[in-house]
């Protein structure tokens, strides 16, 4: 009977050992939340060779840090300087997106993707201009 007991025990232990949350999955993370002031910008009338850039300032406003993983963006002709230090919440960080006219005329629209650890992933930015060869 005693052998039983133990048995039926050790059979407890195991069953309510195992459904009891692990603390990984205790502290599991939410995620934070940039948000842009503005998706897109207008550099205007530029001259073919002008190489301009625009600041996007960008707002964590969820609960935790956001870190910026990388950028992409489609041609050679744009390129992006951002932060690589988390992004904490309610902090704000800018995402500087240069154009280098050189090569392209008439209307050009350029598009930069922002890929980040938040509950968005994705956010995507424009920039456009006319430019001249003159």
């Amino acid at each position: 009977m005693v052998k039983y007991a133990s048995l039926g025990l050790m059979l407890l232990l195991v069953i309510f050992g195992c459904n009891t949350p692990s603390k990984k999955g205790e502290k599991q993370k939410g995620k934070g939340k940039l948000e842009f002031t503005e998706l897109s910008y207008n550099f205007g009338k530029l001259k073919h060779g002008d190489v301009v850039g625009h600041r996007f300032m960008v707002v964590n406003k969820g609960k935790y840090p956001v870190t910026i993983q990388k950028v992409k963006h489609g041609c050679g002709c744009t390129d992006a300087v951002f932060t690589k230090k988390p992004i904490n919440a309610s902090d704000t960080a800018f995402v500087e997106v240069i154009f280098d006219t050189n090569g392209w005329q008439g209307r050009q629209v350029k598009q930069v993707v922002v890929i980040a650890n938040d509950s968005i992933k994705k956010h995507e930015l424009l920039v456009w201009a006319s430019i001249n060869r003159n």
